[in-house]
């Protein structure tokens, strides 16, 4: 694998000019035309790359403007874009019946991603998405809610990991993601309980958008940029995660957002030690896909000091989820032999919530675990052992820029101030 992993910090000519037209269409300006015609390999690469990072129907507001496509690239984004519509309207008529069903019940709940993230597109409908993903205000209600969606026809997903999620599929085969937290536990109880103690404040603060003609109920905009944050974090540290939950945060933030819930976005990042991964996604976001420089300082801390290019690498490569490379699995802190015991110990607690309480059994449950493991590397994904962790150690190499849950300590509270 040895010079194929290695991170590259230049970009090719396709990607300079897919993150310029993505600022163009993102910041609601006209795609600069280039000096000299691409060749039609790099419009090639341009459209792979669009396609495999789930952004090309962004980019069709480039064919109203009159930007000089070729006809086979001009083609392809129409016709993907089509799709996208037709997609969107079909997931949107979905979550409405959804929350509305949940709703009929006595059952709070607020979409997340989805309707909630392509609200903040100047063209809703051409924000891709394959899913549902609602989360209860009230967990105590998930036995509730699942007669509920039983009652709508759906079937539980087997196989699906439900520490803090269930995935339940519908007859037309589309995934209804039911959370009862903003965010699968991460390796800090710190962390978790912020979480946990947070949901009564969430549930306080919903709020209806119109969507596409359509109502939801949602997360402010300060919860949901923390929510958002969180998913690109848990995304980051397991495959990874590609372009379009980044063009989310330069939308959510090129928006109206008022004072209030910048200041408690930033309280809230403060108060979890996640200051050097929010300045990381926002300073690329400010640098390549056209967050505005003025907002992005208004929540810029100070703490990243690390190199865009290398996150940008990094998630250039992951393309959509990290899915394409077989080796890709988790990044950890740090490369130190505690961060790898952390993360192995965090992972059979997330396989075995329930028999992970009982000190006693850690022992064997850590053995199971890594049988698992191997077993399942070797079997399912043909990679060994080895292969995942020089992967894991590439990739965990410059995460200590970001000082992930650093400074916790006394900052964490069960109440705002």
């Amino acid at each position: 694998m040895g010079n194929k992993n290695k991170i590259k910090k230049t970009f090719s000519r396709s990607e300079k000019e897919l993150f310029a037209c993505l600022a163009a269409v993102l910041s609601g300006g006209v795609a600069k035309v280039p000096d000299r015609p691409f060749s039609n390999e790099c419009w090639e690469e341009i459209l792979r790359l669009a396609q495999v990072h789930a952004v090309l129907p962004l980019l069709y507001p480039l064919v109203e403007q009159g930007y000089p496509l070729p006809e086979s690239f001009r083609i392809c984004l129409e016709q993907e874009s089509r799709r996208t519509v037709q997609q969107s309207y079909h997931l949107m008529f979905l979550t409405h019946y959804v929350v509305k069903g949940l709703e009929e019940e006595g059952i709070a709940a607020a979409v997340l991603k989805g309707a909630a993230a392509a609200g903040d597109y100047p063209v809703p409908e051409l924000r891709k998405s394959g899913d549902v993903d609602v989360l209860l205000m009230e967990p105590e209600q998930l036995g509730k809610a699942e007669k509920v969606f039983q009652k709508m026809g759906f079937d539980r997903k087997p196989g699906e990991n439900g520490n803090h999620h269930q995935v339940w599929r519908t007859r037309e085969g589309i995934d209804v993601e039911l959370h009862v937290m903003m965010a699968e536990p991460f390796d800090s109880e710190k962390i978790n309980s912020f979480l946990k103690n947070r949901m009564d404040q969430l549930r306080q603060r919903i709020r209806l958008d119109n969507v596409m003609g359509l109502d939801f109920p949602v997360l402010e905009k300060g919860d949901h940029a923390f929510q958002l944050l969180l998913h690109m974090l848990q995304h980051f540290l397991r495959a990874g995660f590609g372009l379009k939950l980044l063009c989310d945060w330069v939308v959510l933030w090129n928006g109206m957002v008022p004072r209030t819930e910048q200041e408690r976005y930033l309280r809230w990042i403060r108060q979890t030690g996640l200051t050097g991964f929010s300045d990381m996604i926002t300073s690329l976001c400010t640098k390549y896909l056209g967050l505005g420089r003025e907002r992005a300082e208004e929540i810029l801390t100070g703490t990243f000091q690390g190199s865009v290019e290398v996150f940008m690498r990094e998630i250039l490569d992951a393309e959509e989820f990290g899915l394409h490379e077989k080796s890709r699995m988790v990044v950890l802190r740090g490369n130190s032999f505690m961060d790898y015991i952390r993360e192995f110990h965090h992972q059979m607690r997330l396989g075995y919530p329930g028999g992970s309480r009982l000190l006693p059994l850690w022992p064997v449950l850590w053995a199971v675990t890594f049988v698992k493991f191997c077993r399942n590397n070797r079997k399912i994904r043909g990679i060994s052992f080895f292969e995942v962790l020089k992967r894991t150690k590439e990739r965990s190499r410059y995460t200590k820029d970001l000082y992930l849950f650093k400074n916790l300590g006394k900052t964490i509270r069960d109440t705002d101030h």
